[in-house]
Formats: structure tokens, sequence, C-alpha cells
């Protein structure tokens, strides 16, 4: 090499040793300012201002993603030589500079405390990044998602956390290519640990394309879910399937959510089944949009849905109808209608027509009872069905293609 090229390469060298250094500097000054501002850690837990929300680790957040950047592989060819060390490397770093959450922290927020590195043989081209900074609640995850070129990579998606307390990343996909090579990256969310085991789900799905330096969201929601139980997650590249627990009808009592829709360039579309029997249908009929129900009503039965949009109560039976074949007649008491009380009993039933494969439709609803449909059967609240079989003895579902 002549000495002219070795002297580019070692001003090149010691550029990149520099933005290194520089970067990490910065990430122990923004680390040590929210600890110095965050609360001490006690024995009996946290205790922390209303005020210590998201904004006070943001800075921490980007100066780990920036530091994060410039220690990545240059290139695809570099990547795959690289990624075998690279966690155990920006880890030891990180231990080093006093940066990685210790065994006993002398403050609840300000530190790592996850870095993960996904890459596999079948989607060589792409890199995910995942870290944890602690929080008052635990810890803030966050991710991003970088495509490898041999001239060098790109970041197509960094996550957009939200809730002021801090998320946790539950479940993190990106789907085979379809036709075109355009690919879906699903991630699931919910709040911190100091929340409720009544959490919310948040879910957002994207879109990337060979052809584009940035990924594009698609659609996303957010639900009701119970924290402590599976969350199974399908993601096909036109096509996502969720399902969880949640708050049944009966309060106290849990059921099996099923969120299934298709994916297209427009948008999403919710697709059966959307409940798993017929006790569920009619609580997951009386919650959804009109819009989604509309088509799994048989005749005009908005104005029922307008009215019970909003109830609170319990099952009084469900009885399968001996004299209509598939057929359920689901009894409920109504004790509330908004932030009404019913000031007598009300009782509503409900006719649910078994359509086969989990596709239910609401045939009829009355304050009488239908007929057809003798007994008081009573709601057995303990019985929960799944789509997803169990494949190994933890009892996960379906494994992520990016565990991490």
């Amino acid at each position: 090499m002549p000495r002219s090229s070795s002297w580019l390469v070692l001003l090149f060298a010691t550029r990149v040793l520099l933005s290194q250094t520089a970067h990490l500097e910065r990430l122990a000054a923004e680390s040590t300012q929210l600890r110095a501002s965050s609360p001490i850690a006690k024995a009996d837990g946290p205790s922390f201002p209303d005020e210590f929300k998201r904004n006070k680790w943001t800075p921490v957040e980007t100066a780990l993603r920036d530091w994060i950047e410039s220690r990545l592989p240059a290139n695809r060819a570099e990547l795959d030589r690289a990624f075998p060390q690279l966690k155990s490397q920006l880890t030891a770093d990180l231990w080093r500079a006093g940066l990685f959450e210790p065994e006993k922290p002398a403050a609840f927020a300000g530190y790592v405390s996850d870095l993960t590195f996904s890459h596999s043989a079948e989607d060589n081209d792409l890199l995910i990044v995942r870290t944890a900074v602690t929080v008052p609640c635990g810890a803030d995850d966050s991710f991003y998602l970088y495509r490898y070129s041999s001239a060098g990579w790109t970041r197509l998606l960094e996550s957009a956390n939200t809730g002021d307390i801090g998320n946790h990343l539950l479940d993190l996909q990106v789907s085979l290519p379809d036709s075109s090579g355009s690919r879906l990256v699903s991630a699931m969310w919910d709040g911190a640990s100091c929340a409720s085991v009544w959490n919310g789900l948040g879910y957002y799905v994207y879109r990337i394309n060979p052809s584009w330096d940035r990924a594009v969201p698609v659609f996303s929601g957010d639900h009701e879910m119970v924290i402590d139980e599976d969350l199974n997650v399908k993601l096909d590249p036109a096509e996502l399937l969720l399902e969880f627990a949640s708050g049944a009808l009966e309060p106290g009592f849990r059921r099996t959510t099923v969120l299934h829709y298709a994916i297209g360039a427009e948008g999403a579309q919710r697709l059966d089944p959307v409940a798993l029997q017929p006790q569920d249908f009619v609580h997951e009929w009386l919650i959804s949009p009109w819009d989604d129900m509309k088509s799994r009503s048989a005749g005009d039965l908005e104005k029922w849905h307008k009215f019970l949009r909003d109830i609170s109560g319990g099952y009084e039976f469900v009885q399968p109808c001996s004299s209509r074949a598939d057929f359920t007649q689901v009894g409920v008491s109504v004790e509330q209608i908004g932030d009404r009380e019913s000031p007598e009993p009300l009782n509503v039933y409900f006719m649910v027509r078994d359509q086969g494969g989990h596709r239910y439709e609401m045939s009829e609803i009355g304050f009488d009872r239908q007929e057809g449909c003798p007994g008081e059967t009573q709601a057995d609240l303990l019985r929960r069905s799944s789509l997803f079989k169990k494949n190994n003895s933890a009892g996960k579902s379906t494994p992520s293609r990016y565990p991490g």
C-alpha cells in the first residue's frame, strides 16, 4: 500500500475513534445528569415526582442510539464478520463506562439495562437493535431497524414511544417478503412495569421496501390487555393475527381477544375470527365499532348497537338452542349503561349464529327471550379457547422471527 494511502486509512480510523469517544462521553454525561435528578432507590420501591416523565430520559436514549450507530459495522460484509461479537463488545464498553445497570443501582433512572442485536441469515440485509434505559417504573424499551448493503447502512425505522411512564416491547417481528419484496414490521407494546396487570396493548404495523430509505406506517391501534398471560402474534406479508387476554363482560374475569387483519396498500381490514366462543362474540359485538360489526349482523341492529354500546353487567346464561341448530342464546343482565345505572333489572337476550370456523353472526336482540332455546345453562367464565398451539414446555405459542 502506498504511504499516502496508509496515512488516509490511519486518518480515517482516528476520526472514527474520536467520534465514538465523543458519543460515549455525551451518553455518559446525559446518564449522569439523569441519575443525579432521579429518585434514589429505596428498599420499599420507587417514589418519584409526577413530573418525572418521558422527556426526562429521552436525551439518554438519543445519545445511546447515536453511540451505537457510531459503532455499527460499516457495510454488510463487515456486519457478517463482526456480528457474533457485536453485543459483547458494546456491552463491555458500557460496563467499563459505568453506564450499564449495576446489581444495586443508586438511582431509578439513567442506566442502560439491555442491548440486543438481531440479524439472521435469511434476512442478512436487516439488523434490529433493541435497547432499554432504566426509568422509575422499570425500563423503557426502544428499537431500531437498519438495512445494510455493500455501500453502508440506512436506518429504516425508529420506534416512536409515547407512554409517559415508559413502554415495554412485548414482540417485534418482520414478515417474509411478498412478491414485490416488501415486508411488514409489527411492534407490540405495553406500559412499563409499575402499571397494573390490567394494562394496554399498543400495536403498530409498518411496511418496508427494498427501494425505500424509510419504513412507512400502515396502521396502529390499542386495546386493553392482561399482561400476565401470553401475547400470540402471527405476521405474514399481508396479514396480522393477534391473540391475548383481556377483560370479559363479566367484571373480574378474562376472555380471549382476537384481532385479525388483512393488510393492503391502503391500510387494514378486520377479518374473522373476532371471537372464539358465542359469549365472547356478544362482548366483542358490543364494544367494537359498528363498521366492524355491521357485516357480522343480520338485519338492522345498529340501534341496538348504539343503545348497548357502553354497558356493564353479567351473563344470565349461555344456552345452546335445541330447536335452532347452530344458534346460541346469550342472556345478559344490564346493570349500567354508560354512567347511568339501570333503575330496574334489565335483561337483554342475544341470538348468536355459529357459521363455523369461529365465525359468528348477531342474529336477533330483544328484551324478551327468543323461542327455540329453552334452558339456562350458566356461562363458563373459565373456559378459554386459542387459535395457537403451544409448542414448548414453557407454553410459548409463536416464536418471533427476531427473538432478540
